[in-house]
């Protein structure tokens, strides 16, 4: 039997928001935020081992909080309808008048897996970090 060739994979997305960074914080880190840019909604226990929930008709995703560092870092577990689970990190480095954010997604899965998922990934997290940056700004 072969080895799968497993490992650690990475996504990366960007994005500056002509915001301060407690409120991109608060986007992650409570359910109103969550609602307002992600889900119709959300169950958000923000502490460490807090348990995250978000739903939209056809869509549940359901995670847990692994970093809390108040306006500065935001990390939680993913585990989606149908997608293999992820952990995510959230940094936030705050600027004159904006917030530049750095979104990586972290997946465990083949390498052969890995390419398609990840531009899925990008994609569907790119609509939604593009649609916070909006909400945010406005």
């Amino acid at each position: 039997m072969a080895e799968m060739d497993t490992q650690t994979q990475e996504v990366s997305i960007t994005r500056t928001i002509f915001s301060a960074p407690s409120r991109v914080y608060a986007a992650f880190t409570s359910a109103e935020g969550w609602c307002e840019w992600c889900c119709e909604q959300a169950e958000v226990e923000a502490k460490i081992g807090g348990r995250l929930h978000i739903y939209t008709q056809r869509y549940n995703a359901y995670g847990e909080f692994t970093l809390l560092d108040l306006d500065r870092a935001i990390g939680f577990t993913w585990d989606g309808d149908g997608e293999p689970p992820t952990l995510i990190q959230v940094m936030l480095d705050q600027q004159a008048n904006r917030t530049d954010m750095v979104f990586k997604i972290f997946g465990l899965l083949p390498s052969q897996d890995w390419t398609e998922f990840a531009a899925f990934l990008e994609r569907t997290w790119g609509h939604a970090l593009d649609n916070l940056k909006t909400v945010l700004e406005n």
